[in-house]
């Protein structure tokens, strides 16, 4: 099973944080201090790889649109 294949398909950052919620959601008391410190660690991970979808949006989409419009190349729509 592929989903099972850890060499193959390495655990990333949203099953780090699905296993951080899980182990925070059981039992009938506050999230310990562990799981508050990983949660704190992986969020800041997190917000890294934001940053970096945000830049492709601001940054990389305009200056490929300035460069479909400088070589005059058919713009790609949906309709």
């Amino acid at each position: 099973n592929s989903g099972q294949d850890v060499l193959n398909f390495p655990i990333r950052l949203d099953d780090k944080l699905s296993g951080v919620f899980d182990m925070a959601n059981s039992g009938n008391m506050a999230p310990s201090k562990q799981s508050l410190a990983v949660f704190a660690e992986l969020s800041k991970l997190v917000d890294a790889e934001f940053e970096k979808v945000n830049s492709v949006f601001s940054v990389g989409l305009q200056a490929f649109n300035k460069l479909i419009k400088e070589k005059n190349l058919p713009v790609i729509s949906v309709k």
